[in-house]
């Protein structure tokens, strides 16, 4: 008798649990949008999503709103793409970070900076129970300081906190290590690797810089010239091209890196040993890839490139500047000029409808897609769709 009623209340505690839109722990967890770019990869695709998708996507309706905190005098911290993990969303404001129950947009608990008119807006990413911030001082242009923190996903706890040795112009969490970037007049460029565990640094790699991308225990960094791939563990030195090129995405696998050159063109490289696959000179903008294709913005549109060959597949023409592309769900979403979000076949490039809130341009936010529902924070304001 005892032991049904056990069952009993377990599975009442589980339901309630899920109702409240944080799954239980022994349900099998999405690994929902834990970086900006999704993951360390910073390919803006999520392999998991598939509730929304071409079936479902005329059947979304705004689910919630939730005006985010702002302060009267100026704030160098803005709100910006918001992290959808565990049944929690994730974002910046004017004055801090704040946690959001996903299915209601109910604040659950707020980390409020010391000093909101002095802190940049912060690069977050969740990973295991933490949620890391890395940001800067805004008032000082020759001499800026930047920190990390690591805060509870759960209680916004303060775990650890740590001078990050310089500005935070990047960062990138990967198998256990926080990596960040930046320089200022009286820093020279490095990539310092702190321990998400504690926050203690493990390396520091001198005259580099970082556009926060990492696949499969390498990090891909930038000198005048050439790029490299480090360590994530160690910092070593693994292989290196003289080319000017900066890191934009690594494939979901993690074996294969995408470079820009200063004109645009892309070249995809060989994540091990950093051979060059194929090249295109044709200049884009900014990059999504799921493994099959590349997606960039050109020249108000979008095309999609072969994975394997760097051939373009499809062009869709938009008509106005396109903002950050996103993949989920057999979809591509992307912000067009200041208003909308073109939604396209990912496979075909044909464009479908959605209507969106207030779309906020400038690349500083776009469209989360995590565990059923897409997210999206426009005029200060957090916003959920789902069907």
């Amino acid at each position: 008798m005892s032991f049904r009623l056990t069952s009993r209340l377990l599975a009442a505690v589980s339901a309630a649990v899920l109702m409240a839109g944080v799954p239980a722990a022994s349900a099998a967890a999405s690994p929902g949008w834990a970086q900006p770019g999704y993951g360390p990869g910073h390919n803006f695709y999520n392999p998991s999503e598939s509730v929304i998708n071409a079936a479902s996507l005329s059947k979304l309706k705004q689910r919630w709103a939730t005006k985010l905190p702002a302060i009267e005098d100026y704030s160098c911290s803005k709100p910006a793409t918001p992290l959808a993990v565990g049944g929690r969303v994730f974002v910046s404001d004017e004055t801090g970070i704040g946690a959001y129950q996903a299915g209601t947009g109910r604040k659950l608990w707020h980390h409020t900076f010391r000093n909101p008119e002095d802190e940049t807006t912060p690069h977050l990413a969740v990973a295991g129970n933490l949620l890391v911030a890395g940001n800067s001082d805004c008032q000082s242009q020759s001499d800026p300081n930047g920190g990390i923190v690591a805060l509870d996903v759960v209680t916004g706890k303060q775990k650890w906190a740590v001078g990050a040795s310089g500005p935070v112009a990047s960062m990138v969490v990967d198998q256990g290590m926080v990596m960040v970037a930046g320089s200022s007049s009286s820093t020279e460029p490095a990539v310092r690797a702190f321990r998400l565990s504690d926050g203690k640094k493990r390396w520091t790699a001198s005259g580099y810089e970082s556009a926060g991308v990492s696949a499969a225990g390498r990090v891909l960094v930038s000198r005048d010239p050439g790029v490299a791939a480090l360590s994530v563990a160690t910092g070593k030195r693994l292989w290196g091209k003289p080319n000017a090129w900066t890191a934009v995405a690594a494939t979901p696998a993690g074996d294969v890196f995408y470079v820009a050159d200063a004109k645009g063109g892309l070249s995809a490289l060989t994540a091990a040993t950093g051979a060059v696959r194929w090249s295109s000179k044709v200049s884009g903008g900014l990059v999504a890839a799921d493994g099959k294709r590349i997606f960039r913005t050109v020249f108000h549109g979008v095309e999609a490139l072969d994975a394997k060959t760097g051939k373009r597949s499809w062009l869709a023409y938009l008509g106005q500047p396109v903002d950050q592309p996103v993949r989920a769900g057999g979809l591509l979403y992307a912000g067009v000029g200041d208003e909308s979000i073109a939604v396209l076949n990912a496979a075909t490039g044909k464009r479908t409808y959605f209507e969106a809130g207030p779309y906020n341009p400038g690349g500083s936010s776009h469209v989360v897609l995590a565990d059923g529902r897409l997210y999206q924070v426009a005029e200060g304001v957090l916003r959920a769709y789902a069907p």
